[in-house]
């Protein structure tokens, strides 16, 4: 993990030199977490619960990031990315095979789904699948090489492009609005419960979440302000708004055409963006018992896999999702109790993944089949089985005498 080089001995920036700083920063963390969560669920959100859903996801979302830069020190997020680097980069790791994935899924789906038209076979893995396959394929190439070549950059291009593509969706999102006329109209559910059962695993995750993203460790260590995650909390609300905006893209033959072009540089700017700021990040940790490189080509492999057609689709999203709703969460509230300093032994982890497991069914009939009170029994076991975790964790206290 990064190192913040300030020091009492250092000659401070000039003030303009660190407002720039600052709102770099900011537009980092901004376009960092910007990637398939945000650019898609909140489409899904809409179309299940309508506007409910998606401010249960958003209110969650934008408050929780921001507060982890207020919540931590550039000193204490130093000590937590040293004591917890091996979570941390699996956290990485995921969310780079997350992005492949949605790079293999949109391409094959919302790009050539014409091709899709003919083929009797509903899963797509008949001749319109195979022809599909190779250009998927070399989408996640594509994608994938992109953002290697350009995770080897340092932090002043990493916040010159941050800023540049917060502009260039500043204008995409103008161009989107002015062309579907504002925002969609959503039908009302006839109840707002259903939208209300996927609110505390969003307050967990997006509480959580982010204490284990390495691209926010760096913003916090280099940043001359903590203030730029309340930048973040502007640019990445404007990143919500415009997905909201092309929740009917789908819908209709004659708003494709007019609004395809911008979505997809939309995700072509972000994907790259996510996928090299992680794979820097994975560089820069730690190594593990298996190498640098044999993670991330794994992970890489997996995202391919899960994004070819006939697999990819929004159920598999949907899976992928649940991580970021139970095992992540659940382990960072166990580290918390344990002392965010301190690691968590691995017969902990060991813990978490199996409580996690044994969660999922209730993940699966809210996620999945949409049955979303099955969510609040999963929010409740992932917050108490992290704290009892995080309590049988601790070390014993030294005895007297």
């Amino acid at each position: 993990m990064t190192q913040a080089a300030a020091a009492s001995s250092v000659i401070r920036p000039k003030p303009l030199g660190g407002i720039a700083a600052t709102l770099g920063w900011g537009a980092y963390c901004a376009c960092s977490w910007t990637w398939c969560i945000g650019m898609f669920l909140p489409i899904i959100l809409l179309g299940r619960f309508g506007w409910t859903g998606f401010w249960a996801f958003a209110i969650p979302n934008v408050i929780g990031c921001v507060a982890f830069g207020y919540c931590f020190t550039a000193e204490r997020s130093r000590r937590f990315a040293t004591a917890h680097a091996g979570p941390i980069r699996v956290f990485s790791l995921v969310t780079i095979a997350f992005q492949i994935f949605f790079v293999g899924w949109s391409t094959g789906s919302f790009v050539f789904a014409p091709e899709l038209a003919g083929d009797p076979d509903p899963s797509g893995t008949g001749a319109a699948g195979d022809f599909l396959a190779w250009p998927v394929l070399g989408a996640i190439l594509t994608w994938t090489a992109g953002a290697a070549a350009l995770s080897a950059r340092g932090d002043l291009f990493w916040r010159w492009l941050a800023t540049l593509i917060a502009a260039a969706s500043g204008v995409l999102f103008a161009i989107t609005f002015d062309r579907v006329g504002g925002f969609p109209s959503v039908a009302t559910p006839s109840s707002v419960a259903p939208g209300l059962g996927i609110l505390p695993l969003m307050i967990l995750g997006f509480v959580a979440c982010p204490v284990l993203d390495a691209t926010f460790h760096r913003a916090r260590q280099q940043s001359p302000s903590r203030h730029s995650f309340a930048v973040f909390g502007i640019i990445f609300a404007m990143m919500l708004a415009f997905a909201a905006t092309t929740f009917n893209a789908g819908d209709s033959a004659s708003v494709i055409p007019i609004i395809t072009p911008v979505i997809v540089a939309q995700w072509t700017l972000q994907l790259l963006f996510t996928i090299g700021a992680h794979l820097r990040e994975v560089t820069a940790l730690p190594a593990g018992r298996l190498g640098q490189s044999l993670p991330i080509f794994v992970a890489i492999a997996i995202g391919a896999v899960l994004g070819m057609p006939g697999i990819a689709g929004e159920d598999a999203y949907l899976m992928i999702l649940g991580l970021y709703a139970i095992p992540f969460p659940m382990y960072v509230i166990a580290a918390t109790v344990r002392g965010l300093d301190h690691p968590l032994p691995g017969r902990w982890v060991l813990a978490i993944l199996i409580v996690s497991l044994a969660a999922s069914p209730l993940g699966w009939l809210g996620f999945i089949e949409n049955r979303t009170w099955f969510l609040l029994p999963a929010a409740a076991l992932t917050a108490v089985a992290g704290w009892i975790i995080g309590r049988m964790a601790r070390p014993p206290l030294p005895t007297e005498g």
